[in-house]
Formats: C-alpha cells, sequence, structure tokens
C-alpha cells in the first residue's frame, strides 16, 4: 500500500472510531413531542441533504439518542459526547429532552452541542429540531453527526484532523516514519486500551515530522460581519449590532486572547447616540488595542454605481468619525462583500489616509479565478494600495481548512503568515464561546500545523508588508464576474440615489457660493447630515436593490426627506443670490425678472421652461428680453403643456444670468405639427417608424453621416430567471430567451416649434406600459427620449439596442472618478476574464467611437449595458422575486440620449455633454423690491468660479470642515492633463494649500497644473 493511501486509510479509520452519522435516522414529528413520531425516517435527497418545500415551511424531526458500549470496538465511557449539526434555515431550534438549547438561523447555520460531559452506555437524550425554511429556497437538514472526544487529552478525531493536514502538506514533508504506526493503528480492532497509548505515539511521531509547519503563522481576529439591510429590516440591524458587541465584550471577560475587528462608522455613530454605555465599553476596548475599528468608508458601500464625490465622503466622514470617537484614522477600507469596485478607487483611498484594501468578494467570480491574493493595486493615476484578497468570511474554527488556506496562501504569495477571521457573520454574531475553545483545545494539545496567533488586522498586514511586501501589481478595475443584475435591480432606488446626490451636490455648491458673495448662513451640519444619510443608503445590499421590502419602505421615507432638505437649500441659496441682485429699472411695466444658473464649469445656452402657474395670470403672452445684449430671446408660450419655453443665450460657468419676462398683449399661436414624425434641429436629422416607434434614421447634419447601422432605440424584452441569487444575477443567458416585443398603441406630437420638438409613443407589453417621448431641442446635440413605464411584470428583462454604423473593439465607460475602457463582445481573442464583461456598470455616459467618429449614450438614472463592436444597449429594468417578491412592480420615470460626435469622446468633450444632460440650467424668478442681503448689490451677470480648462472637473466646493475657508475638489477627467487657473466676477479666489480628502495639507507646492486623471482638493480663501 502507497504511503498516501495508509494516511488517508489511517485517517478515516480513526474518524470512524469517534465519529456516528445519524442524518438517516430523523423521524418526522406532527408536535414537538417523540410521541408523536412517525415510523419511517425523513426521506434524504440527492444531495444527502434532508430537505422540505421553501416558503416559511415548519418542519419536526426527532430521535432518541443512546450512547452506545463501543464506537467500531472502541469504548465511549467517559468521553465527551457532542451532536454536529448544519442547516439551511431561516429559524432553527435545538430541543434537548424537551428544553430549547440553542437557536439559529440562516447565517448562524450550525452548531456543535455538548450532549454529555462523561458520558456512560445507555445513556440518552430525546433531540428534537424545529426548523424553518427559507421563503426563497428549500430548507435542509445538512448534516448531522455524534462525536465523541476525550474531555482532557487526544482521541481518534483529533488524530485523524492531524493527518489530514500532513496530507495537505505531503510534499513537503516525509511522512515514512508514520508508516509502522499507522499499520499498528489499523490492527487494533479499536480496542482503546491498546489504540489510545499508540494515538499519543504517532501524535509525538506528527509533531517531530511537522515541525517546519511551526514557521507558519495563521493570525486570528474575530469577525462579524453585519449587513446594514438584507433579509431584515434597518431597524432589526441596530438590534443586532448591541446583541454582537455585548456578545464579543462578555467573551472577551473569559477569553482575554480574543482580539476582534469590525467596519462601519455609521454603526458605531448610532450606538454612540442610543446606546452610550454599550458605546463607552467599545471605546475603552479600542482603547485597549484588542478592538480594532477597520473602517476607511461610512458604511461598506457599493462603489460601481455612486460618483467619485460620494466616495470621498464615505472615506471623509468615516475617517472623521473614527478620528474624533476613537483617537485615529483608520489605514484599513474594509470591504469584504461589496459587488466590485472602481478603476479609480486607489486614487481616493490613498488621498484618505487608507493603505490596505481589503475584500474577499472576488472569490465569488462565476467564470475566472482571480489571479493575486496580495498585491498592489495602482490606477491610471499612479496612485497605489496594499490590496488583501482575505479568507472567506463567516467561517468557523475548522483546523483542516484553515491548514488548507494557509497552504495556498503561502503558493499563492510565499508568505507562511496569514489571517483567518473566525466569526458568524452577514446578521452579526461574531466569534463564540465554542469557536474559542476549539481554539483553546487544539492549541493545548499540540496540533500540528500552523501556530495560531490572535492579533488585529492592521497587526497582521503591517508585519505582512515588512516581511512580504507584494510584488503583483494589478491595475484596472476589480470587476466581480457575478451579481450583474444589481446595476439594475429597483430601478426606483437608483433614480432616487441619483436625484439625491445631484441635488445635494448642488446645493452644497450654491450654499458656498452664497455664503461667499452674501450674508446667507452656509448650513455645514445639515448638509454633513444629509450627507451622511446618503452615504448610508449607498450600503451594498440597499442600493443595489437585493434587500426585503421593509428595507425599502424605511429607505423610500429617506429619499423623499434627503430630496425635500436638499431642494430646500438649493432654493434658499439660490434666493439668497437672487435677492442681492441689482436688477436696475424694468424694459418695461410689469416685466418680471428671472435668474438663470449654471452650476457647471463652462458657459452654456440652453432651453429653459416656465411653469405658467408660476406667473401673473391674464397674461395673453411673454417675451423674453435679455440685458446684456438689449435683445429678445427665441422663445415660445405653450399653454396646452402648461409653460413657457425660451432659449437662453450663455450662462457663466458656476455663474448666473439676469433675464425679464416682458408681458405681450397677443399671443404667439403654436405651430401647426407636420404630417410625418420627423425631429430636426441644426444638429440632428431624426426620423421615427410610424408603426413601431422605433428610430430609423438618425443624421448627424454637421459631418453628413448616418449614425444607425439598423433600427434604433429598439425595445428588447428577454426571459431572466432561474438564477439563485435571483435580484443580484441576470441570466447569463438571457439572450437565447427572446421574447415577442411590445404592441405600439399610439404615437402622437407633444410640442413641435422650434424650440423644443417632442414626439410621444406609447407601448403595451403584456401587463405593462411603456411611454416614451422623443425630445429635440434648439442647438442642443443629442436626442433625448424621456420614459415612463408601469412595468408589472416578473423574470423579465428589458433593454433598449441602438445599433450604430461604426464598428470599435472597445467601449468607454465614465466610472466613479473617471473612466474604464471595456471590450466590445463577442471576442474569441480575449481572455476569459474579459469575456466575462458581458454586463458592466456605467455612470452617465458610454461612448463606442474610432479615432474618426463616435456615438455616446447618456443615461440619467441607468447604470447597466452590454455592448457589441456595432452596438450599445442600455439595460432598463429587471424583475426578480427574491427577496423583494414585487422588486421593480410599478412606476419608473428616466431619461437617456443620444449623442453622435466627431472623433474620440475627449475630443468631443462627451464628459461634459453628460453633465449637461444630468444638470439642466436653473431658473428662479426673483422678486423684485427685496432687500438685498448682500454687503454690496449684486450685478445681473457673474461667473463665481471659473477654469477654461475644460479637462477639469468640479466634483465639490464646500465649506471646510474645521470652518476655515473653502474646499474645492477637481478632477481631471480626459487623461490629458489640464491646469486650475481660477477665475471669477465676483471673488478674488486664493488657492492656499493642496489638501488630502480629509482636509489636511497634502505637502508639496500650490501646484495649479494636474497630471493625468489626477484627482485634487485645494484650500480656498475668497
Amino acid at each position: 500500500m502507497l504511503l498516501t493511501e495508509l494516511v488517508k486509510k489511517s485517517r478515516n479509520y480513526l474518524h470512524s472510531l469517534a465519529v456516528i452519522e445519524i442524518h438517516d435516522q430523523w423521524l418526522p414529528l406532527s408536535s414537538p413531542s417523540l410521541k408523536d413520531a412517525g415510523t419511517a425516517p425523513h426521506r434524504l435527497n440527492s444531495q444527502g441533504h434532508l430537505a422540505w418545500p421553501k416558503g416559511q415551511q415548519s418542519l419536526w424531526l426527532g430521535q432518541r439518542i443512546a450512547v452506545p458500549e463501543t464506537v467500531q470496538g472502541y469504548r465511549v465511557a467517559g468521553l465527551v459526547l457532542r451532536l454536529d449539526l448544519t442547516w439551511w434555515a431561516d429559524r432553527a431550534t435545538v430541543y434537548v429532552n424537551g428544553q430549547a438549547v440553542h437557536q439559529g438561523d440562516l447565517f448562524d447555520h450550525s452548531v456543535s452541542l455538548c450532549l454529555g460531559e462523561a458520558v456512560t452506555p445507555g445513556q440518552s437524550w430525546e433531540v428534537v429540531l424545529h426548523l424553518i425554511s427559507p421563503a426563497h429556497d428549500e430548507g435542509a437538514l445538512v448534516r448531522s453527526a455524534l462525536r465523541f472526544e476525550s474531555p482532557t487529552g487526544i482521541d481518534p478525531d483529533f488524530v485523524a484532523t492531524e493527518l489530514e493536514i500532513l496530507e495537505i502538506f505531503a510534499e513537503t514533508l516525509n511522512l515514512q516514519p508514520l508508516e509502522p504506526l499507522l499499520k499498528e493503528g489499523l490492527d487494533t480492532q479499536g480496542q482503546r486500551s491498546i489504540l489510545d497509548p499508540l494515538l499519543a505515539e504517532i501524535h509525538e511521531k506528527m509533531q517531530a515530522i511537522a515541525t517546519p509547519l511551526g514557521d507558519f503563522t495563521m493570525h486570528l481576529c474575530g469577525h462579524a460581519h453585519l449587513d446594514l439591510a438584507w433579509l431584515w429590516p434597518i431597524a432589526e440591524t441596530w438590534q443586532v449590532a448591541q446583541f454582537t458587541f455585548r456578545s464579543v465584550l462578555q467573551l472577551k471577560e473569559c477569553y482575554p486572547e480574543l482580539t476582534f475587528t469590525h467596519s462601519t462608522p455609521a454603526l458605531y455613530a448610532y450606538l454612540q447616540t442610543h446606546v452610550p454605555p454599550l458605546f463607552g465599553q467599545i471605546q475603552e476596548a479600542v482603547a485597549a488595542g484588542w478592538w480594532e475599528v477597520a473602517a476607511g468608508l461610512w458604511v461598506e458601500a457599493e462603489l460601481n454605481l455612486i460618483d467619485g464625490e460620494a466616495i470621498a465622503r464615505q472615506i471623509l466622514y468615516g475617517q472623521q468619525y473614527v478620528q474624533q470617537a476613537f483617537g485615529e484614522i483608520s489605514p484599513i477600507a474594509w470591504l469584504p462583500d461589496t459587488f466590485g469596485f472602481p478603476e479609480r478607487l486607489p486614487s481616493f483611498l490613498a488621498q484618505g489616509g487608507i493603505r490596505y484594501f481589503v475584500t474577499q468578494k472576488l472569490r465569488w467570480n462565476d467564470t475566472t479565478r482571480f489571479p493575486y491574493s496580495w498585491f498592489v493595486w495602482q490606477d491610471v493615476a499612479g496612485a497605489e494600495v496594499h490590496a488583501l484578497m482575505s479568507a472567506p468570511i463567516g467561517e468557523g474554527i475548522d483546523p483542516v481548512k484553515m491548514a488548507a488556506y494557509a497552504q495556498q496562501w503561502w503558493q499563492e504569495t510565499g508568505s507562511r503568515r496569514s489571517l483567518w477571521l473566525p466569526g458568524v457573520g452577514d446578521h452579526g454574531g461574531g466569534p463564540t464561546a465554542d469557536m474559542l475553545e476549539r481554539v483553546r483545545r487544539w492549541q493545548r494539545l499540540g496540533g500540528i500545523g500552523p501556530q495560531w496567533q490572535w492579533t488585529t488586522v492592521r497587526q497582521y498586514l503591517e508585519q505582512l508588508t515588512q516581511e512580504t511586501p507584494p510584488t503583483d501589481r494589478w491595475q484596472g478595475e476589480l470587476y466581480l464576474e457575478f451579481h450583474r443584475g444589481c446595476y439594475t435591480t429597483h430601478g426606483d432606488q437608483k433614480a432616487a440615489h441619483d436625484r439625491a446626490q445631484r441635488q445635494l451636490q448642488e446645493a452644497e455648491r450654491w450654499c458656498a457660493l452664497a455664503a461667499i458673495t452674501t450674508s446667507f448662513a452656509y448650513p455645514r451640519e445639515e448638509l454633513k447630515a444629509c450627507w451622511q444619510q446618503l452615504l448610508f443608503n449607498q450600503f451594498h445590499d440597499i442600493l443595489p436593490g437585493s434587500s426585503i421590502p421593509e428595507v425599502y419602505a424605511e429607505v423610500n421615507a429617506t429619499w423623499q426627506e434627503l430630496l425635500t432638505k436638499t431642494a430646500a437649500f438649493l432654493d434658499a441659496a439660490q434666493t439668497a443670490l437672487c435677492d442681492s441682485i441689482n436688477y436696475g429699472e424694468p424694459p418695461v411695466a410689469g416685466a418680471i425678472p428671472v435668474v438663470i444658473f449654471n452650476g457647471e464649469v463652462g458657459d452654456r445656452a440652453g432651453v429653459i421652461h416656465i411653469d405658467l402657474a408660476q406667473l401673473p395670470q391674464g397674461i395673453p403672452s411673454w417675451r423674453v428680453y435679455c440685458p446684456q445684449g438689449n435683445y429678445d430671446l427665441p422663445a415660445q408660450l405653450n399653454p396646452p403643456q402648461g409653460c413657457l419655453t425660451f432659449w437662453t443665450p450663455e450662462v457663466p460657468g458656476i455663474g448666473y444670468t439676469l433675464l425679464w419676462l416682458c408681458p405681450q398683449s397677443r399671443p404667439d399661436p403654436l405651430p401647426i405639427p407636420p404630417l410625418g414624425y420627423v425631429l430636426e434641429n441644426n444638429y440632428l436629422h431624426v426620423e421615427i417608424h410610424p408603426t413601431t416607434g422605433e428610430i430609423t434614421n438618425l443624421y448627424d447634419k454637421l459631418n453628413h453621416r448616418p449614425c444607425l447601422g439598423d433600427r434604433g432605440n429598439q425595445l428588447q424584452f428577454f426571459q431572466d430567471q432561474g438564477q439563485y441569487w435571483d435580484a443580484w444575477n441576470i441570466d447569463p443567458h438571457y439572450s437565447q430567451h427572446p421574447l415577442p416585443g411590445a404592441t405600439l398603441e399610439a404615437i402622437e406630437w407633444v410640442t413641435w416649434h422650434q424650440l423644443e420638438q417632442r414626439l410621444r409613443v406609447k407601448w403595451r407589453f403584456q401587463a405593462s406600459q411603456i411611454q416614451q417621448e422623443y425630445v429635440l431641442q434648439y442647438q442642443t446635440p443629442w436626442l433625448r427620449i424621456d420614459t415612463t413605464i408601469d412595468w408589472q411584470e416578473e423574470h423579465i428583462l428589458l433593454k433598449a439596442a441602438f445599433p450604430l454604423a461604426i464598428r470599435a473593439e472597445q467601449m468607454t465607460c465614465e466610472t466613479p472618478g473617471g473612466v474604464t475602457v471595456r471590450p466590445t463582445l463577442p471576442n474569441p481573442h480575449l481572455s476569459p476574464h474579459e469575456q466575462a464583461k458581458w454586463e458592466v456598470p456605467f455612470l452617465t455616459w458610454v461612448d463606442l467611437s474610432t479615432p474618426e467618429y463616435g456615438v455616446s449614450l447618456l443615461s440619467n438614472g441607468k447604470h447597466g449595458l452590454d455592448a457589441q463592436p456595432h452596438q450599445l444597449r442600455l439595460t432598463l429594468l429587471r424583475s426578480p422575486t427574491w427577496p423583494d417578491p414585487k422588486s421593480d412592480r410599478g412606476q419608473h420615470r428616466f431619461s437617456y440620449g443620444v449623442f453622435p460626435h466627431r472623433g474620440s469622446w475627449q475630443a468631443a468633450a462627451v464628459s461634459q455633454q453628460a453633465a449637461r444632460f444630468n444638470h439642466p440650467l436653473r431658473v428662479a424668478i426673483a422678486h423684485r423690491g427685496a432687500r438685498p442681503v448682500a454687503p454690496a448689490p449684486l450685478p445681473p451677470q457673474a461667473q463665481l468660479l471659473h477654469w477654461s480648462d475644460a479637462r477639469i472637473r468640479c466634483l465639490a466646493l464646500k465649506q471646510s470642515e474645521d470652518g476655515q475657508g473653502w474646499q474645492l475638489r477637481v478632477a481631471e477627467v480626459v487623461g490629458e492633463g489640464g491646469t486650475l487657473e481660477l477665475h471669477s466676477t465676483l471673488i478674488p479666489w486664493h488657492i492656499k494649500a493642496p489638501q488630502t480628502l480629509l482636509e489636511t495639507p497634502a505637502g508639496g507646492a500650490n501646484a495649479v497644473t494636474l497630471s493625468r486623471w489626477q484627482i485634487q482638493t485645494f484650500r480656498l480663501y475668497p
């Protein structure tokens, strides 16, 4: 017999002397009593599981467990008897002799119960299990076994475990000295008097053989992954956190060696406010050095769907809180469960004082295995962080599994120093007494393998960096080959988030400008509270749409509150500016001043709509007068739509301009729409098919070329089902399951005049109504498609396809803080990882270009797409049923646009066009006669903050956290570098010093030249 076969046979034999499988002996019960047990055991399925139907179904099982004289000849009297159980159940309760002794759930899904400390043959227990199946999945009792172990020394199962560890490291160890002992052990026939001394001898021999494994160190740090919301409401999270943290503090009293790490400043902030005594204990634990706050970000956020400034605030407010509450910032970005990471994240982390990035999520990839476990992650600006692909979270103490991980880590990194994170997770829980006892027993008995050492994660990372600095490098996004549906699921959450994110940034910017130029009081704390609520809602199971309905009932109220508050701040700031403007004399009696605000860098013109309900009644019509040039502007009264539409000339970038509405005695008649369905301005000629409602011709008049390769805006429907992670995953084979298209019900003109042409198309698809309005405005280079859908489908995917008259092997997507270039598919020459990018996230634009020509899709509220060499296709809606049975059902409103252009996306300033698409000019009807609130009246037109380099985008303008000056954050967004030279017609801006994201000095000169892709913050003084 080969030695390897002998080791394996011995290991299995010893295991059989200590473990009795009882999985096939559970009797179904009709009540919580064995008296009502059935006569036949519950059947096992093909996987060997004891399964029952999904949908919160109850199952009672029971059996009488008795101690035998021997197990395979091995006498068990005086040993400890444990019952090992593993289940897949929403709730699990274990009863022993009528008493509930343990409760668990989907996440706390296993237990090792001690039935007896020193058992005697014939001793028995009645064990009853009450299991509730998950709502979304069949329940299962996965494993059940009895295990005998020695109360003081080694035993057959302990030695069997050591043998399995030797097998893991067999290639590097000499196992030959074990051969005679193992053969002798197989001949003992389980006689305890002979075997026990032999086990001690085998154990001693293995310790000598495994001496090289003593060079391996496995750092242990307790962990309790706690989703702020998922299959439970947010309110429950606060209670689970208290239970988890109290449990950890209590364990520390009994197990002084314990260390623990936990993230999420938002959670600590809640405890500080609502449970001060518990928070005080945590502060003491952090000060003592055994409790680690591995925070870095305010929450463990979804990072693909939020913009760069939101990532900056996650870091700023997370680190600021940790500094204030615990004395120092965290060097760790702890993101074990986030669904992929954008390319520019290293720049944000590095500028936020973060040196280490930790995740384990890429282990979930469905196509390829991520190649590195310990590496330098570098972005295109040159920023770097050390990245750790950690061991899986939510694990227990299993010496074999831990040894296998240590060996794998050594092979991948060359380091004998690894990290293990024991603790029940997802729904909190953390390390348990059983886990800690297992560690103690293994160490006390001298179990072979890596040496276990309790430390913090930071201590581990610092030692690892010193001994084995990472040599592998990764550039680009960390794309998760999984959970691709999260870019689209629960579209209402994406829409609410995007609107709140934009409005908060605009409010903050205008509040800053109003505070600098008038006596307006900057609402710093109120804006910070709004930011913290937005950041909380970006949690990785809220924004992706993967929570239960109760979560969204809570979150929707906060969206409404955010929108109400930020709208009030924005209106108040712009009103303060309006009230400070010197309007001069009106051009005619009854004229009304209006102020147009441009919140983006760069002068811009545009079409403005004013609700007629805001204007005096009884006026037949209005003309719009521009005092800067002393001329009237194109305008159109549109009573059917209840609005006055006009064209404003260029409004200064981050500035405003004054116009006048002058009453007229005669109304302007609306032009009569043409018979066909053609929209046209000086940029585009668009034809809509009268029986399909699709775009049959999109012609670029400036460049004299058609843009489409086939009908544009094809609404395509696919069956999308069969995925276990329903809300998370799109069926990889959805394209093989197309459905018949929608039926056109109506097509009609809504508006047709010089300033705006708007054509409405209505379709029906099964139980859903779809309405789209094609909108082409005066002097505007894109076609906008305003969409309203009453979606009532189940497991159906909706996409909008744009076949194009160009072909490219790559597309460019806006992602947080910059862009990401991705392949168009299919392309068999690409790596499997690149081919796995068949659905990808983006923010507000995606571009398919050749050096000569390109087409961009602009988006407001939609973030998933796929691309072929000649086609871009937006993902508009999904309709999963778990964990929210009604996900995506109901009303949806969003817009997307088509922007053809000459040359590359950089040359066409696509980023700037997308910003204009999503941040339209704002109009305020001023109140003449209001008392100025500024030291001196403001001019009728002003540029408050400006720079001429369009490659540099403004991310934020805010008051400094310390109240001293203002913070301007900018990003170079085209990859060419740029120069920041501040100008204003009112404010003498001075750059005092470059800053980090934490608003501390960054060092270096006050350079105004930004390198390629650089993100930079400056402290300004007006």
